[in-house]
């Protein structure tokens, strides 16, 4: 068999290798950490829009509660307690990543239990809190996760490791979306969301299965402590966790265009997708054609751009990958404008979301991939919460508005917005493009720091 590879084109062989990669354990186990990590925000910009809308509630209400996504905009804050703190014995005894994620997955399932027995009717303000908490939890849980994913993978297979974490991913949001929906639509809401903790179970399985990753110490981080021994122990952990993530970021050049790149690309598509579910709804779609059509077609579509996504980062230069998949979810965002004007139509609704979502899962991959080379695996958690953190600035601040935006002019007028907000981002790959500040760039910052 190695003969045979060995005398293939170059391409030949470079296929070959894509797919052969994806046996790996660090890339079977993305895939169900991807579904533990899907799952909650699913809850809060899917589910719980349509849940609120049909009991009738407004949609500037609706806008409102997406701010419970806005501890998305914030983890960078306590992202330094997650990357550096031990918990003691339970440290000790599963490790500093995995002990941090059971005790999150635990107060996750907690938290939406105790939603499933609440009624918008009757306690809209405890499961705005509830939303808040869970919201608070889904952030946590995505700076573990992402750290643990990629401490587990080697950098050649970062783009493997994201498309199988967006596939997890879209995979939790087809059985957290499409479930839901249809066993609400049969016994009602409450038995419907009681159930949705049981997708914590595949991502503690994967920790288990991969065990903790092991503690990287580069060059860079060898050398500030050799220059701060003057600090105590204590007063060396703070700087270690809060003060050299940042300031061995800063020290790249041309770090702030990659920053403005991060907080503007997703503006377009996340206004398009918060009132996604408010839209069907006044379309008159039920919720076993949006269980259908939206979400399983869609969930299907992401899964199959998020495999696409592999492909574009792994045959095309890094700009013309960010380009492809920014152009293609900006376009996209058209279809939602010809579904308003052609109405209640199921096969045109799996054709838009379909396009929608297929769109999305490439941009999810090559964002995931991207992001994840720029981090030194010293600061893992706390660089990749940073760019996580200023890529959801979006969904966080601004998602709250879309409701009021969406009140204010009509669904094909809101969603032409929608499209154009996505020009910022674009004019800022330009800008990295001309200036040519490549992965490659920070990939060679990364080996002469950790090498």
């Amino acid at each position: 068999m190695t003969d045979f590879i060995a005398r293939l084109p170059g391409w030949g062989q470079r296929t070959i290798r894509l797919f052969t990669t994806f046996t790996k354990k660090p890339l079977l186990g993305a895939f169900l950490l991807g579904m533990t990590a899907g799952f909650p925000l699913t809850i809060i910009l899917g589910i719980m829009t349509t849940w609120l809308r049909e009991y009738e509630i407004d949609k500037s209400t609706i806008g409102i509660f997406t701010w419970a996504t806005l501890p998305y905009s914030l983890k960078i804050l306590w992202a330094p307690l997650l990357d550096g703190l031990q918990l003691g014995s339970f440290s000790r005894r599963f490790g500093r990543r995995r002990s941090w994620i059971l005790i999150v997955c635990a107060m996750m399932a907690a938290a939406v239990w105790s939603l499933s027995q609440l009624s918008p009717e009757n306690h809209l303000v405890a499961i705005g809190a509830l939303s808040v908490s869970i919201g608070f939890l889904s952030a946590s849980l995505d700076i573990l996760i992402d750290a643990y994913r990629i401490e587990v993978t080697e950098e050649r297979d970062l783009a493997h490791s994201a498309g199988m974490y967006q596939w997890g991913y879209r995979f939790a949001n087809l059985i957290a979306g499409a479930g839901v929906f249809l066993i609400a639509d049969q016994v009602g809401w409450s038995f419907a969301l009681s159930l949705l903790p049981l997708l914590i179970i595949p991502g503690l399985l994967a920790i288990f299965w991969l065990g903790e990753p092991q503690v990287f110490e580069g060059a860079f981080l060898k050398a500030e402590r050799a220059a701060n021994r003057h600090l105590s122990g204590y007063q060396m952990r703070v700087y270690e966790t809060v003060v050299l993530p940042f300031k061995e970021f800063v020290t790249r050049g041309n770090w702030q265009w990659i920053l403005l790149f991060v907080v503007l690309v997703k503006f377009g598509d996340v206004m398009a997708s918060i009132m996604t579910g408010p839209f069907l709804v006044d379309l008159g779609f039920s919720l076993t054609e949006m269980a259908i059509a939206n979400k399983t077609v869609g969930a299907i579509a992401a899964a199959a751009g998020g495999g696409a996504g592999i492909f574009v980062w792994w045959w095309f230069d890094t700009f013309k990958a960010l380009f492809i998949s920014v152009l293609f979810m900006m376009v996209t965002n058209l279809g939602f404008v010809a579904l308003s004007m052609i109405g209640s139509d199921t096969t045109a609704l799996a054709v838009t979301v379909g396009l929608e979502n297929f769109a999305t899962g490439v941009g999810g991959t090559v964002m995931i991939a991207y992001f994840g080379s720029l981090c030194n695996l010293s600061f893992t958690a706390t660089q990749y919460a940073l760019l996580s953190t200023l890529s959801s600035l979006a969904r966080g601040f601004f998602g709250g508005f879309t409701g009021f935006a969406a009140d204010a002019m009509d669904w094909t007028s809101f969603f032409l917005v929608s499209t154009a907000m996505a020009f910022p981002g674009l004019l800022a790959l330009f800008v990295l493009w001309k200036k040519d500040i490549r992965v490659k760039q920070l990939e060679t910052s990364r080996i002469k720091h950790d090498m």
